[in-house]
């Protein structure tokens, strides 16, 4: 048993928690995220989340609304041909899973919780919808309700159609127009359509514009406004670029204004050009790895072209207004290649310089694209890293491009080189082939500065369709803890795993869940993972959280004391919520402080273990040897002297004391 020596506690207390108390409690994650997942052939599952703000216990009802349309009195349901739904609070199912419409209890603490429901629709028109209502059994009040929509399985939009939907509001009630713009890049699409309505599906104007043109509508401020567009290339071209604005009929700026992509067209980036400066744009092969067979630039603001090429080469100069310009690419390939495109005025920098990689359609290599700032120029270090996880890539290289030409040869697996780097844009091409048996590869990417390794620009990658990537950006340097966990609903997942990266460098991997513990400084890490559904439902659910880790520190101000002696402990522990102790001492303790043992007869060891949320816990230990006593002193001639030397005294001070005289009684 531990016996506290009340000063020294409080006072190490005290002193402590002066240096930690602030940072003990446990902190808000920097990254969190429970979420079910599904095969490509299986409906998108539904979640949504609500607040609990009074514990308590609450029932969650899950309603099957569909019925047929065909005005029967009572509707004719129309049910859904499965449906499963669960509660989750953190990587934890609360409550009973529901596997048909109907309803369950479950006892809430405070936080936040979140509804997942997977499903598939029934053979009956109308089947689908959903309703899901949260209530306190105590006082039967709502606390939330969720309308959703089972949906049937997603089929792929073809490539060579565009189909969106967006919203916008006006300031002020009045006339205006709604334009609908065909750029004509590379050629003029087959099918274009727009249509604006009200929130209750009142066509604005009456009549939806089919072809590029123009029409005047009277707006109301206050009203959120529906756009629709739709666009469709010729399948033998798969190409198109089109716009589509709403502006004031007197004139102004646009209210709304996007340009939109058909088939191969990619967007490249956005500029905001200053306003009576001339520019050119600039287009150029970078032949890397092959020469591609054709390429195509625009560039453009509110719909309106300003500067056009149909292969590699400079436009002619044109005069920008102040806005933001779109730039739009075209190319293709054999097999794959690389271009460049520059905005830049006739004199000074570049307002803008990126460069892309370019794949063949149906390929069996992979391009990413990357673009960074460097904000001094010097010598940096250029590194490329082949994880081999899962597998090993079966080919991977890269290479760093600045102002239109490579800063060096490309990189090829896991290398690394030199390279001389100017202040300003930089882009970085990676072209992959994953492994064989296609479960995925991993590769990561970086440019540091060659003194100090500081990084410029970092990224991991998964290459295949089982990865996925999730960023968080460390800003205080510390311990840190990625917790994974398979929730388990419906079923266990089939495959989970998960790799933390940072750039190049691999910080450690979880594979059957727990917490994986680690160092961090300040930048950006990747939480890399797959996943893979099973079961019957072939849908899963995973946890993930990137938190500050729990950690505890536990000192003694001695290794070795003699029988009988003690010893004087001390700790401290950050993001904990309670610490308990065991082996030489007992019982729960606070997060930082000191005690100081009873006296110690045998070798101690004290353990102080201190839990988190997130079921994150540390635990430490520190041992004390004890020494056996000196011995007892006796016997012998030290013995007799000192006999002597006790009685000597004993008679000195008889001696002193007998020459005072004796009081006389009163």
């Amino acid at each position: 048993m531990l016996v506290c020596s009340w000063k020294f506690r409080v006072f190490a207390s005290a002193v402590v928690c002066m240096l930690f108390c602030a940072s003990s409690y446990a902190q808000t994650p920097l990254f969190s995220e429970v979420h079910t997942i599904r095969t490509a052939d299986q409906a998108v599952p539904i979640e949504h989340s609500f607040n609990v703000v009074v514990g308590g216990r609450y029932k969650v009802s899950l309603a099957d609304l569909g019925f047929v349309p065909d005005g029967a009195t009572p509707l004719t349901p129309a049910p859904l041909a499965s449906v499963k739904l669960a509660v989750t609070s953190g990587s934890t199912i609360v409550g009973t899973t529901l596997t048909a419409p109907g309803s369950m209890e479950f006892d809430a603490a405070i936080g936040t919780y979140v509804v997942h429901v997977i499903g598939q629709v029934g053979t009956a028109p109308g089947s689908g919808p959903i309703g899901i209502q949260v209530t306190n059994t105590a006082t039967n009040a709502a606390l939330a309700s969720f309308a959703d929509v089972v949906g049937p399985v997603e089929t792929p939009t073809p490539s060579n159609e565009t189909f969106t939907n967006d919203s916008f509001t006006v300031e002020t009630d009045g006339n205006y127009v709604v334009t609908l713009t065909d750029l004509n890049f590379p050629q003029p699409l087959t099918t274009l359509t727009l249509v604006v309505t009200t929130p209750t599906g009142v066509f604005v104007p009456t009549t939806p514009l089919t072809t590029a043109g123009s029409a005047t509508m009277t707006l109301q401020h206050g009203v959120s406004y529906l756009i629709f567009t739709a666009g469709l290339a010729d399948a033998t071209v798969n190409a198109g670029l089109y716009s589509a604005t709403v502006t004031p009929a007197g004139g102004g700026a646009p209210v709304f204004s996007k340009m939109l992509t058909v088939g191969t067209v990619a967007p490249l980036a956005s500029v905001t050009l200053t306003g009576g400066t001339s520019y050119t744009l600039k287009l150029a092969d970078l032949a890397l790895p092959s020469a591609l067979t054709s390429l195509n630039a625009l560039v453009a603001t509110n719909g309106q072209v300003a500067a056009q090429l149909t292969a590699a080469g400079t436009s002619p100069p044109f005069t920008a207004a102040s806005s933001t310009y779109q730039l739009f690419a075209l190319a293709s390939t054999g097999d794959t290649g690389s271009y460049t495109v520059t905005v830049a005025p006739q004199s000074g920098s570049p307002a803008l310089t990126i460069a892309r990689a370019v794949t063949a359609t149906g390929g069996t290599k992979v391009v990413y694209s990357y673009d960074a700032s460097v904000t001094t120029a010097g010598s940096y270090q250029f590194n490329l890293t082949d994880f081999s996880v899962p597998e090993k890539f079966a080919d991977l290289s890269a290479v760093a491009i600045q102002g239109g030409a490579p800063l060096g040869p490309a990189l090829s697996g896991s290398a690394n080189q030199t390279v001389t780097v100017a202040a300003g844009p930089v882009s970085f091409l990676v072209f992959a082939t994953p492994g064989q048996t296609g479960t995925g590869s991993l590769f990561g990417l970086n440019l540091v500065t060659s003194a100090d390794t500081t990084p410029v620009y970092e990224i991991t990658q998964g290459v295949g369709q089982l990865f996925s990537r999730r960023e968080v950006t460390v800003t205080t340097a510390g311990n840190y803890a990625l917790t994974v966990a398979d929730v388990g609903f419906p079923v266990p997942l089939a495959t989970f795993a998960v790799y933390l990266t940072r750039g190049t460098n691999r910080v450690g991997s979880v594979y059957a869940g727990g917490p994986l513990k680690f160092a961090a400084q300040p930048g950006d890490y990747f939480v890399n993972f797959i996943a893979q559904p099973g079961g019957t439902d072939k849908a899963g659910t995973y946890a993930l959280a990137f938190v500050p880790a729990v950690t505890v520190s536990l000192k003694s101000d001695v290794t070795t004391v003699a029988s009988g002696g003690v010893a004087h402990l001390t700790w401290t522990s950050e993001n904990a919520t309670d610490c308990t102790a065991s082996g030489g001492w007992t019982g729960t303790q606070i997060l930082n402080g000191g005690a100081t043992s009873s006296a110690l007869t045998a070798n101690t060891t004290f353990t102080l273990t201190c839990n988190g949320a997130g079921g994150l816990s540390d635990t430490q230990s520190v041992s004390v040897t004890v020494t056996a006593p000196p011995p007892s002193s006796g016997g012998g001639g030290g013995g007799a002297f000192g006999s002597d030397l006790v009685l000597l005294l004993a008679g000195v001070l008889v001696l002193r004391f007998s020459r005072f005289p004796t009081p006389k009684r009163a």
